[in-house]
């Protein structure tokens, strides 16, 4: 077999080192590997003046080394960023350039740009070469350095595994770090995600430095079971921004959870989130231009946008109005969809911290601040609590029942920050007073009769049980804070 190796001249002196080690994961024959050609793809001639210029060229990838067979195109691999990138340093050598030499080798340089940024343009390559023959996978460089093993590429390394494209040199990756931070048990040997829950529990563990700007939310349509209380999904809806860098993180995202979702045979919505355009046909067009060459991707992927104009959103509106008009006429404050919802866009991972149990139908939105005493409280008491607190933002200071008091405590009961995920078991012991978290730092209070109880109950929890800290927000522990009230008079059976 005549094997062929192309590359492009604006990358030739950094991947000339690889090369041969990438054909070693795909062949294994070092015999092959030696006798294989490689062959330079000279970019200069484009016209760009300098090489960061013919590397933005959206006439090829230049993040990719290509393999012939017989002169037949059969692997395409997407290489992910460098920090010692001996093609920038070889121009500024050689005075073409001014602004890459103080960059070389230096420690974590390429963190947040490290695989994400360049994957639409090797994305659309792929796409556009595609036939049964071709196949794409991906190649990590700078393995000694800490970001390739940070939890944000770990988790980008688990979406393109999930969606079906492999990384050669996985196997050189520690995952300890983020089985830790995660609660995971991945190896090398399978990093794909199993389900949609699983999938955004990790995002919200990964995102969780970042809890104060949430590039993402997810929601479900649920319906309850007539027979156990479990809870059904009909349907997702995954909101995702598209400003700077978060566009690279939504594609990959949007992408995972189809395949996710298709696997639980469940529809699933994508939206752009209105943060970022204004609500007419006109800004419909910017936020198409926003996307760039990853709306391309987004295209090949088969992944629709919906953006939601402003009468989609008003209606929107209308319909909560309608529901909450509902609940108000039955008097009933809490609306445990619209509280599971809410908990999820807080971006609490969704499992028990007691004792980790994850799988969503039997994992219940368990409230803090309880719903008979959010009832019990007069006006006066509840216009305190959300001054106190600076709890305002709980309030839709928009909605025209703003000042109504039933209006209030409804916001007040389903508010994500009012909330946590717990198993069907241990939200029971929860609502009669056995236990609580102190609301600083989380941590397991009990309230048993006696001592045997107590260790019974230790024996079913997890030895690390404390809500985590992004669990933890100000208005979080003001609702624990009213919680600990009732759980410290409280007699248990």
């Amino acid at each position: 077999m005549d094997l062929k190796v192309k590359i492009y001249s604006c990358y030739q002196y950094t991947y000339k080192k690889i090369y041969k080690d990438v054909l070693k994961y795909i062949y294994g024959d070092i015999e092959l590997i030696n006798s294989a050609k490689l062959e330079i793809i000279d970019v200069s001639v484009s016209g760009a003046l300098n090489i960061q210029s013919q590397r933005s060229s959206e006439e090829y990838a230049a993040r990719t080394i290509n393999i012939f067979e017989n002169d037949c195109l059969k692997h395409i691999v997407g290489i992910s960023n460098t920090n010692f990138d001996y093609d920038r340093q070889k121009e500024f050598e050689e005075g073409k350039s001014n602004k890459v030499v103080s960059q070389f080798g230096k420690l974590n340089y390429h963190a947040n740009t490290y695989l994400k940024q360049g994957i639409p343009a090797i994305f659309n390559y792929y796409y556009e070469n595609k036939n049964d023959d071709v196949d794409l996978t991906f190649y990590l460089l700078d393995l000694n350095e800490s970001y390739p093993h940070n939890l944000y590429n770990i988790l980008s390394y688990r979406e393109l595994e999930t969606i079906g494209f492999k990384i050669l040199n996985i196997d050189k990756i520690d995952f300890s770090n983020y089985n830790k931070k995660c609660k995971s048990l991945i190896t090398t040997k399978n990093i794909k995600f199993s389900n949609v829950n699983k999938y955004y529990r990790d995002i919200c563990y990964v995102s969780e430095r970042n809890k104060g700007n949430n590039p993402s939310t997810l929601e479900c349509y649920e319906h309850i079971t007539d027979n156990d209380e479990s809870y059904i999904t009909d349907k997702y809806i995954f909101t995702f921004k598209t400003l700077s860098a978060q566009g690279y993180d939504s594609l990959l995202r949007c992408w995972c959870l189809k395949v996710l979702a298709k696997k639980e045979n469940t529809d699933i919505e994508f939206r752009l989130g209105k943060q970022f355009f204004a609500f007419n046909e006109e800004n419909k067009k910017i936020a198409n231009k926003l996307t760039g060459p990853i709306l391309d991707t987004f295209k090949y992927a088969g992944i629709n946008i919906e953006y939601i104009s402003y009468e989609t959103f008003m209606n929107e509106k209308k319909k909560a109005d309608d529901v909450y008009s509902r609940y108000k006429q039955k008097g009933e404050l809490r609306n445990q969809i619209l509280f599971r919802n809410n908990l999820r866009k807080k971006g609490v991972p969704m499992e028990c911290p007691l004792c980790g149990e994850d799988n969503a139908p039997i994992l219940d939105a368990a409230h803090l601040y309880e719903v008979n005493m959010v009832k019990k409280a007069t006006l006066k008491e509840i216009n305190e609590f959300i001054k106190n607190n600076n709890l305002d933002e709980i309030i839709d200071a928009d909605s025209q029942y703003k000042n109504e008091e039933f209006y209030k405590k409804y916001c007040i009961v389903n508010s994500g920050d009012n909330g946590i995920w717990l198993c069907k078991n241990h939200h029971g012991l929860f609502d009669k007073n056995y236990y609580c978290f102190e609301s600083e730092n989380g941590k397991i209070v009990l309230h048993f009769k006696d001592e045997e109880s107590k260790k019974d109950f230790l024996k079913t929890v997890k030895k690390d049980c404390k809500l985590i800290d992004s669990i933890l927000t100000n208005a979080t522990k003001a609702f624990l804070r009213k919680r600990a009230l009732n759980f410290g008079d409280t007699i248990v059976d």
